[in-house]
């Protein structure tokens, strides 16, 4: 039963998603595809945290996944995210060495995304607030949150314009605080403890394991 519920609220979190893409498209106001992503990306995220209230806890971690996969990855800058968690260490490594790490780390920050979206199960996303700061080639958007007991806070999506001049996910903003900053954090000590190399294979176990 409970197994038949998590597939019915990630249906109608897909469901959600694609009716406000074709409401978009047939506004008579052109909207720009930074503000159709920024508002289907909130939308996306405030249907989600309230089917995550509904589900068991021991759910709630799957479903989560399973949206982020579905409604965010599509959007996300791999490439872009990979170098700015690699910083100074993409240095000296060959284009191979960073397609790799590419692929695998996208695991970990569907994970990271994941939490973040458990984390604000239950919230009251006011879409109204939705604000968006336009630079030449990056952008952000935030969405004010309020949760019962908690003080209000704003989650950030923050972009980067690719060649093709289409607007992607780099890194979200949770309670002040960049969550691609705390991975890199992580990573870059990790590889100054054991090494590139030594950190794809632990990412290929992670990821073999995972499957």
């Amino acid at each position: 039963m409970r197994t038949w519920f998590s597939a019915f609220a990630l249906m109608a979190v897909l469901i959600f998603g694609l009716s406000f893409s074709a409401h978009s498209q047939s506004d008579n106001q052109p909207a720009s595809q930074l503000d159709v992503l920024a508002q289907g990306l909130s939308l996306q995220f405030k249907q989600a945290t309230e089917q995550l209230a509904l589900l068991p806890v021991n759910e709630r971690n799957t479903f989560a996944m399973q949206v982020v996969n579905a409604q965010f990855v599509p959007h996300l800058d791999l490439e872009f995210s990979s170098l700015k968690l690699l910083g100074k260490h993409v240095r000296g490594l060959d284009r191979q060495q960073t397609a790799e790490f590419t692929k695998l780390i996208e695991s970990q920050l569907v994970n990271m995304y994941a939490q973040v979206l458990v984390d604000y199960k239950g919230a009251d996303v006011s879409l109204q607030s939705l604000q968006t700061n336009q630079g030449r080639k990056f952008a952000e958007a935030a969405i004010d949150i309020n949760k019962p007991n908690r003080e209000h806070s704003q989650l950030i999506f923050k972009f980067k314009q690719d060649t093709q001049g289409h607007w992607r996910v780099y890194d979200v903003i949770s309670r002040h605080v960049s969550q691609l900053s705390v991975k890199r954090q992580s990573l870059v000590l990790k590889i100054s403890e054991i090494g590139f190399e030594q950190l794809n294979h632990e990412l290929r176990q992670a990821q073999a394991n995972n499957i």
